[in-house]
């Protein structure tokens, strides 16, 4: 496994998490955090 697929895999955990919690401000969170890990894949996919 690679580190961009590690931060995507990353990405769609937060994601999952993010559906399932009832908490609005926490599956806000999630969703900003599963934007950032796949931002990360993708840097690093085109740095490599």
């Amino acid at each position: 496994m690679t580190q961009a697929d590690h931060y995507r895999e990353q990405a769609n955990r937060a994601r999952r998490l993010a559906e399932a919690v009832k908490d609005p401000e926490a599956s806000k969170k999630l969703i900003e955090m599963a934007k950032e890990f796949r931002l990360y894949a993708e840097r690093l996919e085109e740095t490599h």
